[in-house]
C-alpha cells in the first residue's frame, strides 16, 4: 500500500486527478468508480479544470458513485446525485445516462443489481475513495463483513455527525444510505484514496501502521489490495514514518 505525501490538499488533489485525467486519455471508455464528500470538492475541481484546458473525449465513459443516502431524491441539494452534477459531470458534459448511482428514490430497483451492472461493463478500472475518521469507506461502517455487496446501510451517530455540516439541522441528515460493499469495491484494478486534514490524520496513522485487515476498520481491507495508493496533505503526512 503505497502513501504519497504533499505539501497541500490542492498539491494532493491535482496528483490524484492528474491520475484519473491520465485514465481517461488512455483509455476513453474507462469504467470511473467516484466518490462524494468535502474532501473530493478540490478534486473535481481540478479534474473538470484540465479536461476543459486540455480537452479529452469523456462520451464514452461510465461512472459508478459509491453511494447514496436513502429515502433522498436525487434532486435534493444535498444529494449526491446532485454534487456530482455540479461539481463535475455538468461541467465537463458528461451524459447522465453515462452515470449510475446505487440508490434513486424516482427509480428505486434491488441495490445488489448496482454489482452485476458494474460487472457487465467489465468492472471498475479506477476506484475513487475517501475515509471516515472511523475508519469506513463508501458508507461501510465499523464491524461491515469484508464480502458484502452493495446494499442499504444504518449510518453511525459519527457519520451523522461528521454530516451534518451539510444540512442546516443535525436532524436532517439521513439514518441510512445504499452504499458500495466492500467486496464491490475490492474488485476495482485500481484504488486512490484521499485524506487531508487534521480530522483524518489518526485514522491514517492507525491504518498505517497496521499488518493485517481487521472488519472494525473496514478501509484496512485494502491492505489485500494490489493497486491501492493513499495520498495525504503534510497535516497528515509529517506523522508518518
Amino acid at each position: 500500500m503505497k502513501i504519497s505525501v504533499f505539501e497541500t490538499k490542492e498539491a494532493a488533489s491535482k496528483y490524484a486527478s492528474d491520475i484519473f485525467y491520465e485514465q481517461i486519455k488512455k483509455q476513453p471508455n474507462s469504467v470511473l468508480g467516484l466518490a462524494t464528500g468535502g474532501t473530493m470538492s478540490t478534486f473535481y475541481e481540478k479534474l473538470s479544470g484540465s479536461i476543459n484546458e486540455n480537452p479529452i473525449d469523456v462520451k464514452k465513459l461510465n461512472t459508478f458513485n459509491l453511494d447514496e443516502y436513502y429515502e433522498i431524491t436525487s434532486e435534493n441539494p444535498q444529494s449526491y446525485h446532485a454534487y456530482m452534477k455540479t461539481l463535475f459531470f455538468d461541467k465537463v458534459g458528461i451524459d447522465s445516462a453515462q452515470t449510475h448511482f446505487p440508490y434513486q428514490k424516482e427509480h428505486q430497483e434491488d441495490p445488489s443489481l448496482y454489482d452485476q451492472q458494474i460487472d457487465a461493463l467489465g468492472g471498475i478500472d479506477i476506484q475513487l475513495l475517501g475515509i471516515g475518521r472511523n475508519g469506513h469507506i463508501g458508507f461501510n461502517e465499523p464491524n461491515t463483513p469484508f464480502n458484502s455487496i452493495t446494499r442499504v446501510v444504518d449510518l453511525s451517530e459519527t457519520t451523522i455527525q461528521d454530516n451534518a455540516r451539510f444540512f442546516e439541522d443535525i436532524n436532517e441528515v439521513p439514518k441510512q444510505a445504499v452504499s458500495m460493499g466492500i467486496s464491490t469495491i475490492m474488485k476495482a484494478k485500481r484504488i486512490i484514496l484521499l485524506a487531508f486534514g487534521e480530522a483524518k490524520k489518526d485514522i491514517i496513522i492507525e491504518l498505517s501502521k497496521m499488518t493485517t485487515p481487521d472488519e472494525n476498520i473496514p478501509a484496512s481491507i485494502l491492505l489485500t489490495h494490489p493497486n491501492v495508493e493513499i495520498i495525504v496533505d503534510k497535516t497528515i503526512g509529517e506523522y508518518l514514518n
